[in-house]
């Protein structure tokens, strides 16, 4: 009788411990899934699943990540984040499953659909010379694949991944200037190629008759110092979607119909590559400044707005600057509308209370009949209680009960016009 009990004792353990393993294993996975392990979580998921063995736990850990990562993979539907989770997913579970991974690192580089993403490179270089593989990348198959990159972000970083590849492999000096061939040929002005040639540079005197080939690299490095040009940290860090915003403004800029549709567009240029690519930006609002018909379009404070207090452009512009573009302005939409690109240049900028207010100020000296100021108007009642200005925040609070108080038209609605028509 005791044998029995102290079996149904044992099974009873067995199936709550088994209950636990499972549960662990299903909380740890959801929430894995959905926080991707978060650095702030970490401490949670230790104390969760203390008790199990490591093997367990780095079996659970495994599991979450698997379904997380097949999970992006399978929802993911623009071409570029499907070949990006697909190689994503393959990478990690190389060691585990290397057959199923090669099968997938392969079908990047072979079908049709995927060969030519600017995500493949990384397919592109983990099958590069890769004897393990059913399918290794040729390195005239990997400069093959570079010729269909257009943006200078994903040139780089198929070499640098390429690079990656040949010193895992510690590939001989031959083969690394092989593969850096192109690089002489179409030389890169961008120093960040630095480290490609200077890599040419100790490599080449080790083979025979290649020395040329270090010297023509030195004086390409030395071009690049002097021209100091470089592919920015923001450019190399940018999402997928900045290209694809960047491509539907390009296409704006080529559809536009009257010189307003081109000051927008140019300005949603100019804006969008700020920081990514500084010499593009500039060359914009150079057009959109020196350009005649843009700079007489009803909506030329679009750039200029842009430019208020912002340091890094030559062609800033200061808040005197801009209230004598504001004092230009008859039609009173476009008037409200520069009011408030110049605001919200200023938010950007994070523009001290000090500041905000001299932009602001001039507004409580006017008549403003448009309910669409009450913004600017909170705006200047919240800094003058920062500055601890009472006039000014009993002057801005008055407009803003008269808004609640009577009925005020709205210019960006063009309440004024519909009404007048009904």
């Amino acid at each position: 009788m005791k044998i029995k009990k102290t079996a149904v004792l044992g099974t009873a353990v067995f199936v709550v411990a088994l209950g636990g393993y499972v549960l662990s294993d299903a909380i740890l996975q959801q929430n894995t899934l959905q926080l991707a392990k978060s650095s702030e979580r970490e401490g949670e998921y230790a104390h969760l699943v203390s008790w199990l063995p490591q093997d367990a736990k780095l079996a659970i850990e495994y599991r979450a990540k698997y379904l997380f990562y097949q999970t992006r993979m399978n929802r993911a539907r623009k071409l570029d984040a499907k070949v990006e989770a697909i190689f994503t997913f393959a990478d990690y579970i190389k060691v585990k499953d290397p057959k199923g991974s090669d099968e997938m690192m392969v079908s990047l580089v072979t079908n049709p659909e995927y060969k030519n993403s600017r995500r493949a490179y990384r397919a592109y270089a983990f099958l590069l010379l890769n004897d393990k593989s059913r399918h290794p990348v040729q390195i005239r198959e990997f400069h093959d694949y570079m010729k269909t990159l257009k943006w200078e972000e994903d040139i780089y970083y198929a070499w640098e991944e390429g690079q990656k590849r040949l010193n895992a492999m510690r590939a001989k000096d031959a083969v690394y200037l092989d593969f850096y061939a192109p690089l002489l040929e179409n030389p890169k002005p961008y120093t960040n190629y630095d480290r490609f040639y200077t890599d040419i540079e100790r490599r080449a005197p080790k083979v025979e008759g290649k020395q040329e080939l270090a010297e023509r690299a030195a004086r390409i490095k030395a071009d690049n110092k002097a021209g100091k040009r470089w592919l920015s940290q923001d450019l190399l860090r940018a999402p997928l979607e900045y290209r694809e915003r960047y491509q539907d403004v390009k296409q704006s800029i080529a559809e536009a119909g009257t010189p307003e549709e081109l000051v927008s567009a140019l300005t949603s240029l100019a804006v969008l590559t700020r920081g990514k690519d500084d010499a593009e930006s500039n060359a914009t609002f150079d057009r959109l400044l020196d350009t005649p018909e843009l700079k007489n379009a009803s909506n030329a404070y679009l750039p200029l707005s842009n430019l208020l207090l912002y340091k890094k452009s030559k062609r800033q512009l200061s808040v005197e600057q801009y209230h004598k573009v504001l004092e230009g302005i008859k039609d009173p939409r476009n008037l409200y509308l520069a009011w408030e690109a110049g605001y919200q240049q200023l938010l950007n900028e994070k523009a001290a209370p000090k500041v905000m207010m001299e932009y602001l100020a001039p507004l409580l000296d006017q008549e403003i009949k448009y309910r669409d100021y009450a913004l600017l108007f909170r705006e200047i009642a919240k800094q003058a209680e920062a500055l601890k200005d009472a006039d000014k925040a009993a002057r801005a609070n008055r407009f803003l009960q008269r808004v609640q108080d009577i009925y005020m038209p709205s210019v960006v609605m063009d309440d004024e016009n519909f009404n007048r028509l009904n």
